[in-house]
């Protein structure tokens, strides 16, 4: 077993520091002869990645499809791994080539939401600890996940329809009576895409007509719309690592959105002390959380689901993805708890080392520990501009000095450029970026957090030009068959349509360099290459 390194782990693209290869941290490693396969690695997977590659362990990289969007899949690296195979839809043939591999495949991760469905089936047809296949189209569909849960007496009792047209999503506003509130919503999506508060059959069908043939940031197509009672309460996402039934919780966060023009939109995700008190609401989720991984099958692997804690229902499960934690919330994560308490740390442990370490927490558990303690808090706050515009000046220009002068300034991510087209943040795809926070004194980080959003209230952050051409296309008015625009908000430039940004192209001629280079690791990435490969949605 490869020796651990322990203490603060810190991506070192998210930390924005590319360390040399005096300050990577050194291992003692003896050569493996088995390889780990990682279906999807884009996202939150890359700290998977990072965690696979201190242990040691060599890599394969397999691609479900090519139709993921590019905010998930522009943050694929290969360099990292041996071999990159693309699944061409025939799963034993994917396995046939894994066992060819020079190495013996030992586990099998999905990396991201697009590569779940299939690191189920390879596993099972590898033989290699996992969930099994015969209920991942449940734990994909937020419809059939809750029906499943309603036969377990798990689910809150509240109405949903699964709808294939427009006509019988509107139908459910007879069903509910006038006045109720409902959500409408792809039946699987993420990261508030293209989900709906609605009041009235017309508000109804229009956002179906919104949903309904377009494609998902996975790439699926939205053949169907999930129309559900709206449940009010607190909403909070507990992330948990499982290996052979047994479940650890690994971090609690609470979850706040806004509602800007009729629909959701993240506000920020805040990080939660751990507490076994009884008639605490972190007991509560997690106990709940427990038995609802046991109904949906998850057996091994890592998790995160969403759950609305509501007055008159209970906790209620809105989602569960059998997937770590997207975004940077996992660096997030150990930068308040510490790296052995992260996702990509017991995870790792879990499917290749045995789960010594997991083993040991879930024993200390049960003896009275905390499952983690954090020493810094931390709010990843999601960027919100209201109105829709040209961008005159970047956000950079006009507000990163201030903003990284704050305390608890950690990170921000805002790509736009003066000449995008920018958005009233509807969803997390419309939001302009995110800004990460920690400090050991809650208080100063609200403070700093409220700050940043009176900015963006008062127009100090988003310069809008008066122009009305920009680098990037104006959406049509109606949806198209390919889903790309439509009334759902959602605005996805399509590739060649705009010419890259001078940044972009100098960004795109490092990594053509790097992944030239005979010499190209990890270790040796610049910082402007890293933020390259820093995409993804926060879930």
């Amino acid at each position: 077993m490869s020796a651990h390194v322990h203490g603060q782990c810190m991506p070192w693209a998210t930390a924005g520091f590319s360390p040399g290869a005096a300050e990577w941290p050194q291992m003692a490693i003896e050569p493996r002869a088995e390889v780990v396969i990682i279906v999807d690695p884009f996202g939150s997977g890359r700290f998977l990645v990072d965690e696979l590659l201190l242990r040691g362990w060599p890599l394969v990289a397999v691609r479900s499809n090519s139709e993921a969007h590019d905010s998930l899949s522009s943050s694929f690296d290969p360099t990292p791994f041996e071999r990159t195979l693309v699944h061409s839809g025939d799963v034993l043939g994917t396995a046939r080539s894994l066992r060819e591999c020079l190495k013996r495949p030992v586990a099998v991760f999905a990396g991201s939401e697009p590569g779940a469905e299939l690191a189920d089936t390879l596993a099972e047809v590898l033989s290699l600890r996992g969930n099994g296949s015969a209920m991942s189209r449940i734990r994909q569909d937020k419809y059939f996940m809750t029906e499943r849960l309603r036969e377990c007496g798990l689910a809150a009792d509240f109405l949903q329809r699964r709808c294939g047209t427009v006509a019988e999503a509107a139908n459910c506003a007879l069903e509910l009576g006038r006045g109720r509130q409902v959500v409408v919503k792809p039946c699987a999506s993420s990261g508030t895409e293209c989900v709906f508060k609605c009041r009235n059959a017309e508000a109804i069908a229009d956002a179906a007509a919104a949903i309904l043939g377009g494609h998902d940031a996975a790439g699926r197509r939205n053949d169907a719309v999930l129309v559900q009672e709206y449940v009010q309460g607190a909403e909070y996402i507990v992330d948990c690592v499982s290996l052979d039934g047994q479940h650890l919780v690994t971090g609690i966060w609470a979850c706040q959105k806004s509602y800007i023009g009729g629909e959701f939109a993240y506000d920020r995700t805040t990080t939660m002390p751990f507490s076994s008190e009884e008639g605490s609401v972190q007991r509560m989720i997690c106990e709940y959380v427990f038995q609802c991984l046991a109904a949906l099958g998850v057996v091994t692997g890592a998790s995160h689901s969403k759950v609305i804690c509501s007055d008159t229902h209970g906790p209620c499960l809105i989602k569960m993805c059998p997937w770590m934690h997207r975004s940077v919330a996992p660096a997030v994560w150990a930068a308040c708890a510490g790296r052995e308490h992260a996702q990509a740390y017991l995870l790792a442990d879990a499917v290749t080392e045995g789960g010594m370490m997991l083993s040991w927490k879930l024993e200390a558990i049960g003896m009275g520990s905390p499952a983690y303690e954090l020493a810094n808090y931390s709010i990843i706050l999601d960027l919100q501009c209201h109105e829709d515009g040209i961008l005159a000046r970047s956000v950079e220009e006009v507000a990163g000095e201030w903003i990284r002068a704050l305390s608890s300034f950690w990170m921000m991510k805002c790509d736009l450029e003066p000449g995008d087209r920018i958005y009233r943040s509807r969803d997390m795809l419309t939001s302009p970026g995110h800004i990460v926070l920690i400090g050991p004194d809650p208080a100063i980080v609200e403070q700093e957090a409220a700050i940043i959003r009176e900015a963006e209230r008062r127009g100090q952050m988003y310069v809008l030009s008066t122009s009305t051409s920009s680098k990037t296309p104006t959406p049509p008015a109606c949806s198209d068959d390919e889903g790309t625009w439509g009334k759902c908000g959602l605005f996805l430039p399509m590739a060649g349509l705009c010419d890259p940004s001078p940044r972009m192209k100098a960004l795109e001629a490092q990594v053509a360099g790097l992944l030239a280079s005979p010499t190209a690791s990890p270790e040796l990435l610049p910082k402007a290459c890293a933020e390259f490969v820093l995409d993804g949605l926060l879930e």
